[in-house]
């Protein structure tokens, strides 16, 4: 399983570059619509930002992605990145190769469980872009320990994010004993494929089973990669 590993970078670099564009911790905050609190916690590696915020400081300040999460950042460095710079990396990203995928965040999670949308309903998903690694389709999941989850899941904190691969006749052999999605109209369940004697089920515990029926357009996914936050 393909992982994104901690950015053990981003902490030191959010205030170098804090201090050397002169700004307090709440001005700074101000800019990302995020509280002063966090600037502090990522500031002494008490915890990291969600990618989203990650990729704003990124383009804000036109440093590079890369720079800004591996590198430990010079004043020198953070006071000449500018337009040409910031235009240089977009030439590189434009020769990857994005997908767009849905993501179910929080918002998306809670209008679905209280009925007010379907999980099925994929237009009603927010967007988000990630390097294409496979063919298949994709759907990504900011994960909540409130969904019913197999312990395979215990890992994951709020605010992880899973991405999940479409299970179909074409990858369904790669399944078993892999951590998998169910995706019902108001219903989300985290568990692991299992197969037996032919017949695969994605598994809860030992109470909750489900057999696979790839007849059911759209509900069962496959877990392939994560972003993990670290503290």
């Amino acid at each position: 399983m393909k992982k994104f590993h901690g950015m053990t970078k981003i902490g030191s670099n959010i205030k170098k570059i804090r201090k050397t564009k002169g700004l307090t911790q709440q001005s700074f905050a101000d800019l990302f619509d995020i509280s002063r609190g966090n600037i502090s916690s990522y500031e002494e590696d008490r915890a990291e930002p969600r990618i989203e915020t990650i990729i704003k400081i990124a383009n804000y300040f036109s440093i590079p992605l890369e720079s800004l999460l591996t590198k430990e950042l010079t004043v020198n460095e953070i006071l000449q990145y500018n337009t040409d710079r910031l235009l240089e990396e977009e030439h590189k990203l434009s020769t990857l190769k994005i997908k767009v995928v849905p993501y179910i965040n929080e918002d998306i999670l809670v209008k679905g469980l209280h009925g007010e949308l379907s999980f099925e309903d994929f237009d009603a998903y927010p967007l988000i872009k990630i390097p294409e690694t496979n063919p298949f389709r994709v759907i990504a999941l900011s994960f909540n320990s409130n969904i019913p989850h197999h312990q395979l899941f215990e890992k994951y904190t709020s605010n992880d994010i899973l991405f999940f691969v479409h299970v179909s006749t074409h990858n369904i052999h790669l399944v078993n004993k892999k951590a998998g999605l169910l995706l019902a109209p108001h219903q989300l369940t985290l568990g692991q494929f299992q197969q037996e004697d032919g017949i695969i089920q994605l598994t809860l515990n030992q109470q909750q089973q489900e057999t696979v029926d790839l007849a059911k357009s759209n509900r069962y996914w496959k877990l392939f990669a994560t972003y993990q936050h670290t503290k």
